[in-house]
């Protein structure tokens, strides 16, 4: 992590990886990164920490299926 865009590399990575779409090759690569790089893993860590506290804290607000249907049947409509 020598420079800016490398840092925005590694960051771009991570949240590749927490969104499951990271290729395989890619994933082992940074996971290798992540164990032997202090300030790799320092990333990952604060990047996992803080998703982990947005699943477990914010609630999502539930939708009625029938409000669901009401808004399919608005967008077939256009």
């Amino acid at each position: 992590m020598r420079n800016r865009e490398s840092i925005q590399d590694l960051r771009q990575k991570i949240d590749l990886y927490f969104d499951n779409a990271l290729p395989p090759k890619d994933k082992e690569e940074l996971m290798s990164r992540v164990q032997n790089d202090p300030r790799c893993s320092n990333l990952f860590n604060k990047e996992k920490t803080f998703r982990d506290f947005i699943k477990n804290n914010v609630k999502r607000t539930s939708v009625s299926p029938d409000m669901i249907q009401s808004i399919r049947d608005s967008i077939r409509k256009r």
